[in-house]
């Protein structure tokens, strides 16, 4: 009864774990850049702390790198434009 238990909860994990967005390494690492850059630059115009999640920033950008059809393009862009910059200012440029 115990392993039956067992082998059913190893199921279930295995199936959520197959159902999330697999996260890319140029997803983690350009949006690790952008929360550093947020938070250094502090205080909006209207002296507000910018809100960034960085794990929400992952999941959407390897969502979107897996949309070939309408927004990998796009993402990719992006992943160059910051990967590019050598200032904080300029990866917060960066569409």
């Amino acid at each position: 009864m115990r392993s039956a238990r067992i082998t059913a909860a190893v199921f279930i994990w295995g199936a959520l774990a197959a159902c999330t967005e697999p996260r890319s390494t140029a997803c983690k690492e350009v949006c690790k850049r952008e929360a550093e850059c947020i938070d250094s630059a502090g205080l909006d115009a209207a002296g507000n702390k910018q809100p960034f999640d960085e794990k929400e920033c992952i999941a959407a950008c390897a969502a979107l790198e897996h949309d070939v059809e309408h927004s990998a393009a796009k993402v990719q862009r992006h992943i160059d434009c910051v990967n590019k910059q050598l200032t904080c200012p300029a990866v917060l440029e960066c569409k």
